[in-house]
């Protein structure tokens, strides 16, 4: 993406755009101002002309400021500019742009638009999932009428209990395991103690500091 055009190409459009506002409007002010000395002695036309050039000015500026408007926007998406609040941000980036700071803007906009695409990443911290269920935009779900979670207090499922009675065992083997390990550990035995938590707590290591020992632990290969 070329930002140097895409910034020229919108200041010169918003300086068209202001420019044709500017000259429209002061040549309305211009003709209304002529036809009311033309028509002074009739005041009836007087109202009706500028009535007419009321409207016509209301036209003119509802017209070029919704073209304004839909330009700032397009180019605001395009560049990840925050204008929901004001055109803080956009004045401040157009500002900077003029100074030559490009980097900077760059930078800004790199971010972004990475922070953007992170929703898509599997690896990334929403894991595809693009709406939060704190999205103001979410519908409202009323409490007493929800009943995702009516049958909690029901009996568990066949498959549910044997899941339940297959994890309570590996816990207690697993535990199991852990103890009888630590009744064979040399280390223990030797420091007089039954657990590793007791190891910790005495000199053991302090005394049995070796330097390289994390390496051992893993193959030269590694």
């Amino acid at each position: 993406m070329d930002i140097n055009s895409d910034y020229d190409s919108f200041i010169k459009r918003i300086g068209r755009l202001n420019l044709y506002l500017g000259v429209t409007s002061l040549s309305l002010i211009f003709f209304a101002i002529v036809s009311v000395i033309f028509l002074a002695s009739n005041l009836f036309f007087i109202v009706i002309t500028i009535f007419v050039y009321s409207i016509i000015f209301g036209i003119n500026y509802t017209i070029t400021n919704n073209v304004k408007k839909r330009v700032i926007t397009d180019f605001a998406r395009l560049f990840e500019i925050d204008i929901e609040d004001d055109l803080t941000e956009l004045n401040n980036t157009i500002s900077m742009y003029k100074k030559g700071e490009f980097e900077q803007i760059e930078a800004s906009f790199t971010n972004k638009k990475h922070r953007r695409s992170r929703g898509f990443d599997d690896k990334g911290p929403t894991g595809g999932v693009l709406i939060s269920p704190l999205d103001k935009d979410n519908q409202r779900i009323d409490a007493m009428k929800n009943n995702d979670y009516q049958d909690l207090n029901e009996d568990i499922t066949a498959g549910q209990a044997l899941i339940r009675e297959a994890d309570e065992k590996y816990a207690k083997k697993s535990e199991e395991r852990w103890k009888n390990s630590e009744s064979k550990d040399a280390d223990l035995i030797e420091a007089g103690v039954e657990r590793l938590g007791d190891l910790l707590k005495t000199d053991w290591f302090e005394k049995n500091a070796k330097d390289g020992a994390i390496k051992e632990l893993y193959n030269d290969e590694d």
